[in-house]
């Protein structure tokens, strides 16, 4: 039986991914900063013997190393992990603040990094496997507003390709998920906020955004959990380094 680490694994993209991934039969080791959500999840998923949740940040390479270890402790090996953790903000290069920069590079570039350096070595003693990258289809493209978000999800654009020639020689496969709009947690409080602020309502921004993709709507967490197992398993065998899109078609507009 395999064993998947993955960050942010409390809602959305994540939650989904714990749940297809403990369906097909992995053990799952799961860290986040929301342990509500994450404790509903166990709840909803059961299987205890198979799943491990770790309360932490990934802006903190300590909170990843003891989440890591738990992890192998209760499963004794780590053969992939998915760096999924992120934040977004709206801003540009004229309005962002300091702090504001900072903490997207932190947790989107610096949370990614530090989940790798303690799962990767992992993985090699496990003797390979795969790591797969939450990036986002604005590898592909720019958005409005989106600079600081674009900016760090280039680079784990480039992080992937790197990994991917550097890691090789250890029989691990380094791939990047590049999602469109998806409906999580995340964005509906993006678009909550871009409603208050512009006093309309929060489903005419959803209306507007369904109306990107070709089927006529967002994407849902469980189609992009479906990718991640795709990339994470075996059935991708000779998958690595590149940035896949999970995104209705925007892009090919």
């Amino acid at each position: 039986m395999k064993t998947l680490f993955i960050t942010g694994g409390s809602t959305g993209i994540g939650a989904a991914s714990v749940r297809k991934f403990i369906g097909q039969g992995w053990n799952v080791g799961f860290m986040d900063i929301n342990r509500e959500a994450a404790e509903m999840l166990q709840k909803e998923v059961g299987k205890p013997e198979h799943l491990l949740f770790t309360e932490g940040n990934t802006r903190s390479r300590e909170d990843i190393r003891k989440a890591v270890e738990a992890t192998v402790k209760r499963f004794g090996a780590i053969e992939s992990v998915v760096a999924n953790a992120g934040i977004h903000r709206c801003n540009t290069l004229l309005d962002i603040a300091d702090e504001e920069l900072d903490l997207m590079i932190q947790t989107n570039i610096y949370g990614t990094v530090n989940t790798l350096r303690e799962a990767v070595p992992q993985i090699i003693k496990a003797g390979g496997g795969s790591v797969v990258i939450n990036a986002s289809d604005q590898w592909f493209v720019g958005k409005p507003n989106s600079f600081a978000y674009g900016l760090t999800k280039g680079a784990l654009g480039q992080i992937t390709r790197s990994l991917s020639i550097d890691l090789g020689r250890y029989n691990i496969r380094v791939n990047a998920v590049c999602a469109g709009t998806i409906h999580t947690p995340l964005v509906d409080n993006l678009f909550k906020n871009f409603a208050e602020v512009n006093n309309c309502s929060i489903d005419d921004y959803w209306k507007e955004e369904n109306a990107l993709y070709a089927r006529g709507s967002a994407g849902r967490p469980e189609e992009v959990a479906e990718l991640i197992y795709f990339l994470a398993s075996d059935a991708s065998s000779f998958c690595t380094g590149g940035h896949y899109l999970v995104d209705g078609g925007l892009v090919a507009r």
